[in-house]
């Protein structure tokens, strides 16, 4: 095609049933399971498979049987038949309804079928190679000796012809004789001719196959050929003493006759010819040898209900067949008729050679019409050639040829050296005898009219089963009529009606021709179908599967098979000759685009719009995308094929990311950069927002710092710093709850259940806390036996002395203003290398990094009480003493007293 135009379609008033008709085909196809799923086992690929498998086990039986009446051992076909049964019947549990299927095993278990069934099948072959052997050995002993017999039965047949001749005075009794030669004759040629010409070649040293002797010897005893010897020789005779050739004997040589031949010496005559013919072919004799050769082609043929017939039943196998693949499914082509029609229930063979120019996609090899039986189904290409055999029994009355199915392939797929038998095993490939029945030649009553003129030749050549008529110039049939009596079609390579085509009619229920053209070829059909029309106008018909090129195309409804727009693409890397728009036949809208860098190609089948990008570069890995809308919502898939996939078959084998988006679960992101991305509002000259990792986390984008949760921006509920200086906190403007842990906008954290608060460590324990004035009610100090160790009782005058040794002082924080208290504590020098404080290292607060933090006032203040403690032990032997030095003291009063009152009364 070297251009193409632009397509203009006008809808007549009947437009809108288009639409609707194309609405109500959109809804269907939304319905139907995507047939191209290679784990899905639709309901049409069932009701095949039901039907096939009916024909495997029924081989299956008969092959076994068979196996077992001729002692082979069938315990692994059964065993492999098993499984694939057992699987067969799970994958068809439910014929109405498409599933699940495991192609991978489905191939395990037909492989492993096939594999011993060809054993099985080859230990056959080896039986009837044997058993061919010594039939082929009895059957040329039997022939040979039925030939000699016929040669002297030929001979004697020409003494009688001889006597004849030289006794035509005899005419009576001559005709007499000759009729005894001539059923004598026909009696050896109806019985030692069956084997005479075919196994004569044999003895000679034929280089025969057995499969070749046998369709040869078939042929040569067939009825309708018999029929024909009996015929010429019978007619040769009869020519030879016919009425009409022996009237003008009997006229002048009747007296003659009388005179010289007497009546007893012409009957010695026909007793020694009739006797001599009898002893030749004796009927004991010929009785020994039909059975004989009856027997051994029994043999030849069937044996332990093994049928071995090499009977082409297609026509037409000598050329092979080709197709191209279109990606598409079920593209099927008619390939070859059949010699009549297969029975239901036969049991064929079918063998043949197949080749692709690629391994994509599958092939069926399918009867037309009934059942539709296919075998194989469904069965893989393989880039290469292979050699493929089937046994199986038909499931209908087939007598409308096969086709071949292509499915999902763009292969050139080529079938040649196709054989179907009525055999139980496979068998060589012959010619169908209807494409072989030129060739052969009958030499026996042979008529042969022929004119020689100017070079020119013109002859009529009538031999069995063929007529020639040849002319070198013209030749004319007249009659009222002409009538070709044949089953067949009548081949007539090129003619006119009459020299002026104008008003002339041909009429017929079928014509067919390799081209058909007007006169002026304003209207062509070619070889190929195609029809070529300077303006066709096509009322109430249908174009079924046609290619039309047209500028415009008016109609109401339009159905085609494929539709293309424009060239195929031109490009290296359009492999499967992609066209720009394509409409397959499944209803499926594909447009294609290649160049030296990429792919593309967006369809919409099976109820889904998808786009496939391919990357014609890689080392190995080559970039790809595929996009799906369906009904379920959008997956988006990124990743590699491990090849460059210029068909768009392959699938994303390294995914790298994925986005799927339905309404059952969402949005889903997997892969390293499938992330959300907020770019902010148009205002905004450079991207601005947040961007959502596919962990789910949230980053900033661009110059975005914070990120908030609220009403808007001025009624913030949370606000989150995100900026990479650390700059902005992190703010609620709500009430916190954290368990029963509240913390409100003002300045109060609260217990909700109204428990303690605890500040603790992860490791353990109570966390420090620091900070400024504490005002409490109680504090509580933890002094629980059950958490301590090394308890030993304090040295209260040692704790007392180191309290004692510090250094009291008043001060006031830097942070303190004038209306500040004076405050009173010891003091952390962590200013002076040479302490001028003095506050014993006990008592001093570090962190965890050694840092002087400030006085341990749990310390403290237990040495305080020790203190204390010391201090009252002191009082106590202070006490004792004042009670001692009281009680002297009051004897010393006492005394004095005394003292005192006697003296006064002295005086």
């Amino acid at each position: 095609m070297a251009e193409s135009n632009a397509t203009q379609v006008i809808l007549t008033d009947d437009g809108l049933k288009i639409i609707k008709a194309q609405s109500t085909a959109d809804s269907a196809a939304g319905g139907v399971t995507n047939l191209n799923d290679p784990n899905l086992m639709s309901v049409i690929e069932k009701q095949n498979n039901i039907a096939q498998f009916a024909g495997l086990t029924s081989q299956y039986n008969v092959l076994v049987q068979n196996a077992k009446d001729d002692g082979i051992d069938t315990t692994a076909v059964t065993t492999a038949y098993n499984n694939l049964n057992k699987f067969m019947a799970d994958a068809l549990a439910d014929p109405d309804n498409a599933s699940d299927i495991d192609r991978a095993a489905y191939k395990k278990y037909q492989d492993a079928y096939n594999e011993e069934l060809a054993n099985i099948q080859s230990a056959f072959q080896n039986n009837a190679d044997n058993r061919f052997a010594s039939a082929a050995n009895a059957t040329s002993q039997a022939a040979s000796t039925a030939s000699q017999a016929f040669s002297q039965a030929q001979s004697v047949f020409d003494y009688a012809n001889s006597e004849i001749a030289v006794t035509s005075t005899a005419i009576d009794k001559a005709q007499s004789a000759a009729d005894s030669a001539s059923s004598q004759a026909i009696k050896a040629i109806d019985t030692g001719n069956v084997t005479s010409q075919a196994v004569t070649d044999l003895k000679d040293g034929s280089t025969m196959t057995i499969a070749q002797l046998q369709n040869g010897l078939e042929s040569k005893v067939s009825n309708s050929e018999y029929a024909s010897y009996k015929y010429q020789t019978s007619s040769q005779i009869g020519e030879m003493v016919t009425n009409g050739a022996f009237s003008a004997y009997q006229k002048t040589t009747a007296d003659l006759i009388s005179s010289k031949v007497a009546t007893s010496a012409f009957s010695a005559y026909q007793a020694t010819t009739a006797e001599a013919i009898e002893s030749k072919v004796e009927s004991s004799d010929f009785t020994t040898y039909k059975e004989q050769t009856a027997d051994m082609f029994v043999s030849k043929v069937s044996f332990n209900n093994l049928a071995i017939s090499n009977r082409n039943l297609a026509l037409g196998t000598a050329t092979p067949f080709t197709m191209n693949g279109n990606n598409s499914t079920n593209q099927a082509q008619y390939m070859y008729s059949t010699s009549g029609t297969i029975a239901k229930g036969t049991t064929v063979t079918l063998t043949f050679d197949i080749t692709s120019t690629n391994a994509t996609g599958t092939y069926s090899i399918q009867f037309v019409g009934g059942t539709w039986q296919s075998v194989p189904w469904d069965s893989p290409l393989v880039s290469g050639k292979q050699h493929h055999s089937h046994t199986f029994t038909t499931t209908d009355d087939f007598s409308g040829g096969l086709n071949l199915r292509l499915d999902n392939t763009t292969a050139t797929v080529t079938v040649s050296n196709f054989i179907i038998s009525e055999s139980s095993k496979e068998v060589s490939w012959t010619p169908a005898p209807e494409d072989t029945q030129s060739q052969i030649t009958q030499l026996a009553d042979k008529i042969n009219f022929r004119v020689t003129k100017d070079g020119l030749i013109s002859q009529i050549n009538l031999q069995a089963k063929n007529t020639l008529i040849s002319s070198g110039g013209q030749l004319t049939l007249a009659g009222n009529t002409i009538y070709f009596d044949t089953n067949n079609p009548v081949i007539i390579p090129s003619a006119n009606i009459e020299t002026v085509l104008v008003r002339k009619q041909l009429q017929a229920a079928d014509i067919s021709a390799n081209k058909f053209s007007t006169n002026n070829e304003t209207f062509t059909v070619d070889e190929n179908g195609a029809i070529t029309a300077k303006n066709m106008v096509l009322t109430g018909g249908t174009l079924t599967s046609p290619t039309i090129n047209a500028s415009t195309i008016n109609g109401s409804t339009i159905n085609g098979t494929t539709f293309h727009g424009g060239d195929i693409i031109s490009d290296s890397n359009n492999t499967a000759k992609y066209y720009p728009m394509t409409i397959t036949p499944d209803g499926a809208y594909k447009s294609t685009y290649f160049d030296s860098m990429v792919g593309l190609q967006s369809s919409v089948e099976s109820g889904a719009i998808a786009y496939k990008y391919r990357s014609m570069i890689g080392n190995g890995q080559y970039l790809a995308y595929d996009s799906v809308i369906n009904g379920q919502g959008l997956d988006l898939q990124s990743g590699y094929t491990s090849a460059k996939d210029t068909t768009f078959s392959n699938p994303v084998s390294t995914t790298t990311g994925y986005v799927i988006v339905n309404a059952n679960d969402g949005i889903t992101l997997h892969g390293d950069n499938q992330q959300i991305t907020f770019n902010g509002t148009s205002a905004d000259v450079t991207p601005k927002g947040v961007i959502i990792t596919p962990y789910g986390n949230i980053n900033p984008n661009g110059t975005q710092n914070i990120w908030y949760v609220g009403n808007n921006m001025n009624m913030k509920t949370a606000s989150f710093g995100m900026d990479g200086s650390g700059t902005y906190n992190i703010q609620f403007n709500r009430s916190l709850d954290i368990g029963n842990f509240n913390i409100n906008t003002y300045h109060t954290f609260t217990s909700t259940d109204g428990a303690p608060i605890h500040f603790a460590k992860g490791p353990g324990g109570a966390a420090d806390i620091y900070a400024g004035t504490v005002h409490y009610d109680s504090l509580v100090k933890s002094s629980l036996l059950s958490v301590k160790k090394d308890v030993q009782k304090a040295d209260t005058a040692y704790w007392a002395q180191l309290v004692n040794s510090i250094d009291l002082a008043t001060y006031q924080y830097k942070s303190d203003d004038s209306n500040s208290h004076i405050r009173l504590s010891s003091i952390v020098d962590d200013v002076n290398d040479t302490k001028q404080w003095r506050l014993p290292d006990i008592f001093i607060s570090r962190d965890e990094n050694g840092k002087l933090n400030g006085v341990d006032d749990s310390v403290l203040l237990n040495a305080t009480l020790a203190t204390v403690q010391e201090q009252q032990k002191e009082i106590d032997q202070l006490n004792g003493h004042n009670m001692e030095l009281e009680a002297r003291l009051n004897k010393l009063e006492a005394r004095l007293h005394e003292q005192h009152y006697d003296d006064q009364h002295s005086n």
